[in-house]
């Protein structure tokens, strides 16, 4: 194992590290760099042979670069500004449009329209929920809710 860093800096880099991940690697590196075998390696981690030799070969080839957790910027932008996201806030206080209650549907509608943005339904929905607002349904009424006159429209004659 090629030595970038000494192994009290590969422990107190592990005893740092506060994403799961990269302590994990850390640490791997760490009892490696104290003489522990695959095996141990294995026992001591619960990581496969397979990660371990790919974990040490990329520490050889790009040094503490590559302990970091690259997960992390697998963000992508949000398709609304805070502007626009303010303004379907707004928007949603209200009836839609088209009538009825806001869906995924009439969110994702309604953004095409305002600001030419396409967006899929699950997006439409998380804009829905991140904005603090649930689905709002009429709740189902009894039959003999009902008057009369409409359940004799539904009798069988």
């Amino acid at each position: 194992m090629t030595t970038h860093r000494t192994t009290d800096e590969l422990e107190q880099a592990y005893r740092a590290a506060t994403r799961p991940v990269e302590r994990s690697r850390w640490q791997l590196l760490w009892l490696k760099s104290k003489g522990k075998t695959i095996p141990e390696l294995m026992d001591a981690t619960g990581y496969s042979r397979t990660t371990i030799s790919v974990l040490i070969s990329q520490y050889n080839k790009h040094g503490p670069e590559a302990v970091r957790d690259k997960r992390q910027d697998n963000r992508a932008d949000t398709a609304l500004t805070l502007d626009q996201q303010t303004q379907l806030s707004q928007a949603l206080l209200n009836t839609p449009p088209m009538g009825g209650v806001w869906t995924s549907g009439k969110v994702q509608a309604y953004v095409q329209e305002e600001f030419g943005i396409e967006i899929s339904p699950p997006c439409a929905w998380g804009y829905f929920k991140r904005l603090g607002f649930s689905v709002q349904m009429p709740r189902p009424r009894h039959h003999r809710a009902a008057s009369p006159e409409v359940q004799d429209t539904f009798k069988k004659k």
